[in-house]
C-alpha cells in the first residue's frame, strides 16, 4: 500500500509540474481600448525656412590710401553727437568718411597753378601769332611790288633777292608761331588732365553712400591709415528685403516668378506676403536643391538682416489622410522622431498587438494626422502602450 501511495504522490506532482508549464505558456491578454483609424481632410503643406537678407549689400572701400580725418556724426539715444556706429540709417549721398586732403589738395594747387601760366603763355603765343600774320600780309604786298619791278627790270637783282628773303622770313614766322601755339595748347590740354585728375584724387578722399541704408559692418575709426582698397564700411539697403532657401525638384511646380508667397516671421509675430522674384535654373551640386529668392517690402525697417524667414506652401487640392490620437503614439526611445502605433490583429481566436511604423504630419487638438504607414478603418490601440510588445496577447474592452 505504501508503494502505490508513492506512486500516486509522484504522479500528483508531475500533474502539478505540467499545469505550471501551460500557465506559464500562456499569460493573461492585456485589457486594452481600441478605436477606429479616423480620417481628416486636409491640405498638407510645406516649410521652408531662409534668412532675411538685404535688397543690395555694398563693401565701402577707400580708392586712395591716407588718415582718416572724419568720420560721419550722428546724434545718439544720449543727445549726445558721435560718430557714425553699427546699426545707424543714413540717407544717399552721405559722406560716411573722410582722409585728410592736404597731400590731395597740393597736386590739385600745382595743376591749377600750371593751368593759368600756360593760358597766359598761350595767350603771349596768340599775340605773336597775329604780329606774324600782319608781317606777312605786309611781306605779301612787298614781294608782289618786288616781282613786279624786277619782271619790268626796274629793281636789281639784289633788291629782288632782299624781298624773296623777307617773304620767306615772314611766312616762317607764321609757321612758327602756329606751332608755339598747338604746343601751348597741348600743355593747356595736359594741365587741365592733371586738374581733372587731381580733383578726382580729391574727391575719392570723400567715402560717400551710394543709395540710403543700414551701417552693417564697420572696420575704421578716426585716426587710422588705410590703403587703397581697405573696406571701411558695410552698407546694406533694406528697404526690401530676401529671403533665400532650397526646394527639392518636386516642389518647383509650386513656384512660379512673380506669385505671392506667405512667409512668417516669428520674431516680429508676423506673418507677410512675398514674390517669387528668382528660381535657380540648376540645383545646387551638393545639396542637389533649387534656389528660390523671395522678395518682401520693408518699408518701417521691422525685418532685420540675420532673421529667420519660414515660407509656408500649401497645394490647391486637399487630401484625405488618417488621424490617430496623440496616445496611440509611441516613440523608439526618448526623443527619437520615429513613432510607431499598435494595430490589433487576429490570430487563431485570439488578438495580438502588432507594431507598425508611421509617419506623422500636423496635430490637430489632441489627434495627429499620419501621413504614411496607416489606412482608414485599422483599429488601433490607445492606451496602456507602454505594457505592449510586438505580438503581446490582448484583450479589447469597451
Amino acid at each position: 500500500m505504501r508503494v502505490i501511495a508513492t506512486v500516486l504522490c509522484i504522479s500528483g506532482v508531475v500533474v502539478l509540474a505540467g499545469c505550471g508549464k501551460e500557465q506559464a505558456a500562456s499569460p493573461d491578454p492585456v485589457p486594452v481600448k481600441v478605436e477606429l483609424v479616423a480620417t481628416q481632410e486636409v491640405r498638407p503643406a510645406w516649410r521652408y525656412s531662409g534668412e532675411i537678407r538685404p535688397d543690395t549689400e555694398v563693401q565701402m572701400a577707400f580708392k586712395e590710401p591716407g588718415y582718416i580725418a572724419a568720420l560721419h556724426q550722428v546724434r545718439g539715444a544720449d543727445g549726445r553727437v558721435r560718430d557714425l556706429q553699427v546699426g545707424d540709417e543714413i540717407p544717399a549721398g552721405t559722406v560716411l568718411a573722410r582722409l585728410r586732403r592736404n597731400d590731395y589738395e597740393a597736386p590739385l594747387n600745382t595743376a591749377i597753378a600750371q593751368e593759368q601760366s600756360t593760358q597766359g603763355a598761350l595767350q603771349v603765343s596768340q599775340a605773336q601769332l597775329e604780329q606774324s600774320k600782319a608781317d606777312q600780309i605786309k611781306a605779301d604786298q612787298d614781294f608782289d611790288r618786288a616781282q613786279a619791278l624786277y619782271a619790268a627790270k626796274a629793281l636789281t637783282r639784289p633788291d629782288y633777292d632782299a624781298a624773296v628773303a623777307h617773304h620767306d622770313e615772314a611766312l616762317a614766322g607764321v609757321q612758327a608761331a602756329m606751332r608755339q601755339i598747338n604746343a601751348r595748347q597741348g600743355q593747356l590740354h595736359e594741365a587741365q588732365s592733371q586738374i581733372v585728375s587731381a580733383r578726382i584724387g580729391v574727391g575719392d578722399t570723400n567715402l560717400i553712400a551710394p543709395m540710403p541704408g543700414v551701417i552693417a559692418a564697420k572696420q575704421v575709426e578716426r585716426g587710422d591709415l588705410v590703403n587703397a582698397g581697405t573696406v571701411a564700411f558695410t552698407l546694406d539697403d533694406t528697404r526690401v528685403v530676401k529671403v533665400d532657401f532650397g526646394v527639392p525638384d518636386n516642389m518647383l511646380a509650386h513656384f512660379r516668378m512673380g506669385s505671392p508667397v506667405p512667409v512668417e516671421l516669428e520674431a516680429v509675430g508676423r506673418s507677410l506676403t512675398g514674390r517669387v522674384t528668382q528660381i535657380a535654373a540648376s540645383a545646387n551640386r551638393e545639396s542637389r536643391v533649387f534656389n528660390i529668392e523671395v522678395t518682401l517690402p520693408n518699408l518701417d525697417r521691422s525685418l532685420k538682416v540675420g532673421m529667420i524667414a519660414t515660407v509656408r506652401i500649401t497645394p490647391v487640392s486637399a487630401q484625405i489622410l488618417p488621424l490617430v490620437p496623440l496616445t496611440a503614439l509611441i516613440t523608439a526611445e526618448s526623443g527619437s522622431n520615429d513613432y510607431s502605433v499598435f494595430t490589433v490583429q487576429e490570430q487563431d481566436g485570439k488578438q495580438f498587438a502588432r507594431l507598425k511604423s508611421v509617419r506623422i504630419g500636423e496635430s490637430i487638438g489632441k489627434s495627429v494626422l499620419v501621413n504614411e504607414g496607416l489606412l482608414p478603418g485599422e483599429r488601433i490601440i490607445v492606451n496602456r502602450t507602454n505594457q505592449l510588445a510586438d505580438g503581446t496577447l490582448v484583450r479589447v474592452i469597451d
